[in-house]
């Protein structure tokens, strides 16, 4: 992966940990062992989360990522896949299990911040 890449990663790493302590309380950091294939950029205690920082979108690409990570990673049993991306200029996106939905048992739904917000406080308030 080019350096480049490499610190825009990085970046968006630290900028959804800092997203998820504004918006959910929730004090958290990368995972620095997902470069090694273990898991997801971050762990939380019920989300495995991916993050992007990507203004071309690969939206199927990443959510199949989230999806192995969430089958290999031995500490990722019951933990919900979220796909987090931004595009410059735009609001946080997430893509969660369709599965959420009644009805649906394949692919992912597409949710703004405040869908995003609402789902996660009401599993965190259980």
């Amino acid at each position: 992966m080019p350096l480049h890449a490499q610190k825009k990663g990085k970046a968006g790493e630290e900028e959804m940990c800092k997203w998820l302590l504004k918006n959910l309380s929730i004090d958290v950091a990368r995972n620095m062992k997902q470069s090694r294939g273990k898991g997801s950029d971050i762990v939380l205690e019920d989300f495995l989360i991916e993050v992007k920082r990507r203004e071309i979108l690969s939206l199927d690409v990443w959510w199949h990522q989230v999806v192995i990570a969430q089958k290999t990673y031995e500490k990722a049993e019951g933990l919900i896949p979220i796909v987090a991306y931004r595009q410059n200029r735009k609001p946080w996106m997430f893509l969660m299990p369709a599965k959420l939905i009644h009805g649906c048992e394949l692919g992912y739904v597409i949710a703004t911040e405040k869908v995003f917000i609402q789902f996660a406080r009401s599993l965190i308030n259980g």
